[in-house]
Parts: C-alpha cells; structure tokens; sequence
C-alpha cells in the first residue's frame, strides 16, 4: 500500500508566513523595552496616585483624596496655566524664528555651508543642556558679559536673568535646534521645479512661501511645533536654573510635592496630569497633521 505524499507548500505561501514573522520578531525587543522600561512605570505610577502616606511611608490603598486635593489645589492650576502658556509662547517664538532660519540654510546657503549649518544644530542637542544653561547665566547674570560691555557705555546693568526674558533663553536653547533641523529636513525635500513654477507665473517670494512652500512642509511645521511645546512644557533645567522656579512650572511642583512630607501619591498626580495634557497635544498635533490628507480617515 502506497505512503501518502504530502503536497509541497506553496512558496508564496512560505513568503507570507515568513513576512508576517519577521517583522513580529524583529520588533519583539522593542515591544519589551516599552513594556519594561515605560508601560510598567507608568502603570505602577498611576496606581500609585491612590495609595496613602502615613508617618512618611507609602500605604497600598484606593483613595481619591489625592487627586481632589491636587486638582482642585489652587498651586497646581496656578502652575499648570503657567506651564501651558511657557510653552506655548515658546514654541510661538520657535517657530517665527525657526522657519526663516530653515529658509535660509535650505535654499540659500551653498552645499558647503549648509552641511556646516545643519552639524552646528546637531552639535548642541549632544551636549549637555546643563552647562548651557550655566553659560547662559554667565551671560545674563548682574555681572555677566552683557552687563559689563553695556557697563563700558555708561549704562547701568538690565535685570536680564531670573524672569520671562531668561526663561524663554533657556527653551529656546533647548528647543530651537530641533526645530529649525525639522524645517530644514522638510524644506530640504521641496520639489524645486514647484516654486520656479510659482515665480515663472509672477508670484514674489512672500506669496511662494505663503501658498507653495507653507503648504508643502505643514506636517513638519506641526511636528515641529508639537516637538518644542513637548519638551518647553516638561522641561526642569530651565524653569529652575534661570528664574529660581517663581513661579514654579508643573515639573518644579512635582519635585516640591515629593520634598513635602514624602509625598508620593500627590506628586504621581501631577506627574499624571501632565502625561494627560502631553498626550492631548500629541493627538491634536497628530489629527492636525494628518486632516485633509485622508490618513485620519482610514
């Protein structure tokens, strides 16, 4: 009696199965890290927003008391009005000086020059964010450079460091490189024939920015304001080093919650609140960038 065969599977079929694991296999170290690394903290970190303080020690517990005592606390929404309007005035600030910048290394300056330009903006996002903000109070200080070349005309020393001016200083020095490296990636990759196109027709240079180039990198203009509004609204250094935290930022009261009395819980919920406003931006700037494209309808 005959064995039976078994029929040879077909190799579009093996091509498949291996397409779909591949990719499941690869990603499976990522999938991990998130788990471990970012999924797990942030879960014990909401439960934790429940739990008691008692004789400085974390108690498990399910009480809301921690939650209504914060958001209804006149500090945390004094804070988180301040913090919201920081970053938005500083991604603002970014922005209007960001896309002229851009303009200029994508389509003014030489190859040469613009490689140069583009490894001066890299340079600084690798270096240490806290000594440029130390030089910054160099700068800016009573007895600082400015001061004593002003000092040199006769004229008495500006109030430069510990207010909004110092502030938005710091941001912007954390802030403004990355921006200006997304418009410049973005503009970068403009079909220049479309604006030689705009110019044959007679449209000026303000009118080709405005309805060809503005157009043309607005995910990028979104992606770059989202960016800098992320990273102005959880930023630490800044707030702290250059204005002495007064008034204090969201990430300053959740530091000064943990120092008052080990509080723990009352501190996650702040730490909570702002992953809330941070996903809410995220997801604006997302559906923003993606409205009219269909990509949000699929």
């Amino acid at each position: 009696m005959s064995q039976p065969v078994a029929e040879p599977v077909p190799h579009r079929a093996r091509t498949a199965g291996s397409q779909r694991v591949l990719p499941a296999v690869l990603g499976l170290p990522v999938f991990l890290w998130q788990a471990v690394f970012f999924a797990a903290p942030l879960v014990f970190l909401i439960v934790i927003t429940f739990w008691q303080v008692k004789s400085f020690r974390l108690e498990p517990a399910f009480v809301l008391d921690n939650w209504e005592r914060v958001l209804l606390s006149s500090p945390f929404q004094r804070a988180l009005v301040h913090t919201l309007t920081l970053s938005a005035v500083t991604t603002v600030l970014a922005l209007v000086i960001a896309f002229p910048a851009a303009y200029t290394i994508a389509f003014r300056l030489p190859a040469r020059l613009r490689d140069l330009a583009v490894a001066a903006l890299i340079v600084p996002i690798f270096s240490s964010y806290m000594l440029r903000i130390y030089a910054w109070q160099i700068v800016l200080s009573p007895e600082g450079l400015i001061n004593t070349l002003i000092g040199h005309l006769g004229i008495d020393p500006l109030p430069m460091l510990g207010g909004a001016f110092s502030l938005q200083i710091g941001l912007l020095t954390l802030t403004l490189p990355i921006a200006v490296l997304i418009l410049v990636f973005a503009l970068s990759g403009i079909d220049r024939t479309l604006i030689e196109a705009a110019e044959n027709l007679g449209c000026r240079r303000s009118r080709v920015i405005a309805h060809v180039l503005l157009p043309a990198i607005r995910p990028a203009l979104l992606l770059a304001a989202t960016t800098t509004f992320l990273l102005a609204f959880g930023d630490y250094i800044s707030p702290l080093f250059m204005t002495g935290s007064k008034p204090p930022t969201l990430s300053i009261l959740v530091v000064d919650t943990v120092k008052s009395g080990s509080q723990w819980p009352r501190a996650s919920v702040v730490g909570v609140a702002m992953l809330l406003v941070l996903a809410v931006v995220f997801g604006l700037g997302r559906w923003l960038g993606t409205r009219g494209t269909g990509k949000g309808h699929s």
